[in-house]
């Protein structure tokens, strides 16, 4: 009986048990980064062996992207419900709101994004292809805004975009320093400069 009472001890359901991977590599992620950590070390915390992690993820490179992805759609999630009633401003003084959050997804990403400067790094593509698809989609609403005279039609939406983003980036590597600054009301007052205001 008692040969068996472990085994049983630390059985999950595949689904809860890789939730609990992924919520684990996340946090060792974005405290370490990729080099920092192991598929061992992250199978202990979970408490697991590492070929039972193999068995949810194949590698480490696999883990990490599957973290990486899963932030990636909450925030893509986030933003396309933002875009479909405010306008680009609004949508990401309620993007940072729901960033602040979950400081945890939010360590990873900013750690992550600067270690994939590294030529050969795992997450390079993947932060080539975000950054991509989310400058050209707050582009687009841009463009919406501007048909709307929220914005300057004389902005170029990609390049714009690209600053937002730079912002949005920065300032949350601040908050991240010292989460006592006003993230949101932050990214508010660098985007009220570029709002057309109406007449009085």
């Amino acid at each position: 009986m008692s040969g068996v009472a472990p085994s049983v001890r630390n059985r999950r359901p595949p689904g809860v048990r890789r939730e609990e991977i992924l919520r684990v590599a996340t946090e060792m992620f974005g405290d370490s980064g990729y080099r920092g950590v192991s598929l061992a070390d992250i199978a202990a915390r979970v408490g697991i062996s590492q070929p039972g992690l193999i068995h949810h993820f194949k590698n480490k490179e696999e883990l990490l992207l599957a973290a990486l992805e899963r932030r990636d759609e909450d925030s893509r999630d986030h933003m396309d419900a933002m875009f479909q009633e405010m306008s680009v401003a609004d949508a990401l003084i309620s993007l940072c709101r729901h960033n602040v959050e979950d400081p945890t997804a939010m360590r990873l990403y900013a750690v992550e994004s600067a270690e994939s400067i590294e030529p050969g790094h795992p997450a390079r593509e993947f932060f080539l292809r975000r950054y991509a698809r989310v400058r050209e989609r707050v582009a687009e609403r841009i463009r919406r805004d501007q048909e709307l005279r929220r914005l300057p039609a004389a902005l170029d939406p990609v390049v714009l975009a690209g600053e937002m983003i730079a912002v949005m980036d920065g300032l949350q590597v601040q908050w991240l320093l010292d989460p006592t600054m006003d993230l949101p009301g932050r990214m508010a007052a660098y985007l009220e400069r570029l709002i057309i205001k109406e007449d009085r």
